[in-house]
């Protein structure tokens, strides 16, 4: 039971739908995959207790129909804090900024959202279509350069007047102030990206890409403010832990 069947062919596009690297479990896979498997997870540094044919599962419990397993986490907003993001909008609308390989995404997604997720990088926006084909769910990929082009950003806002923008892991402080003069009253943003005490542990070092502390809080004080927290990783690295939700009150207001 929780088993997660990834299709070995589909594989190349689906690492991001496991557990960190390091992480130990086990597989089953086709005799004729085995050898091939094994390597391909040895090389990304998992660790395989034990790899199974399907012979040596036929007496074991069987699991049918649809299911939502999943060996992967997004960040902690959407995994511990979804209650608050959820809305009685039908079909509501999720922006993910900066999406990567889409698991933020996909939880949106399967918060009852349609989502927009927008990167620069092909691969990443491949690996988005291809997950959210496999769990079913209404996410369309965009190539978006906003810090370039932030126009196209503005335009997607007022077409689709999102009730939630993701930014996670990424900064780009001139999108503040896209959020204050575009987004609709009561759109929430969700932001959880590194403080600047995180240098001292690794990347990032730059203080582009570095919150300030408090810097959150601060800049959108006028907004109703539902999270202010701090999340550590494992490493030391401290990230915002930000959500917030703009008021009638916050609108036009700096």
């Amino acid at each position: 039971m929780g088993a997660v069947h990834i299709p070995f062919e589909q594989l190349q596009n689906l690492w991001h739908e496991l557990p960190p690297k390091g992480s130990s479990f086990d597989i089953c896979t086709e005799p004729e995959d085995q050898s091939r498997a094994i390597k391909l997870f040895s090389q990304r540094d998992f660790i395989i207790d034990h790899c199974y044919l399907p012979q040596d599962l036929e007496q074991a419990p069987l699991e049918q129909g649809s299911n939502f397993n999943r060996v992967w986490k997004g960040n902690p907003i959407l995994e511990s804090h979804s209650d608050i993001l959820q809305t009685k909008t039908d079909q509501p609308i999720a922006i993910d900024i900066g999406c990567g390989s889409g698991r933020d995404s996909i939880l949106m997604g399967l918060l009852g959202y349609r989502v927009f997720g927008i990167d620069v990088f092909d691969g990443a926006l491949e690996r988005l279509q291809q997950s959210a084909h496999r769990w079913d769910l209404n996410i369309e990929a965009i190539k978006m350069d906003c810090r370039k082009h932030p126009e196209e950003l503005v335009a997607l806002f007022e077409e689709h007047k999102p009730q939630l923008i993701m930014q996670s892991r990424f900064l780009h402080r001139p999108l503040f102030e896209l959020y204050e003069n575009y987004l609709p009253t009561g759109c929430a943003i969700a932001i959880h990206t590194f403080l600047e005490g995180a240098a001292k542990f690794g990347k990032p070092k730059k203080a582009d890409f570095l919150l300030k502390n408090d810097e959150l809080s601060e800049r959108f004080s006028h907004w109703s403010v539902l999270i202010d927290q701090v999340h550590y990783l494992e490493d030391g690295r401290p990230l915002s832990l930000f959500v917030a939700k703009k008021s009638a009150l916050s609108q036009g207001n700096h």
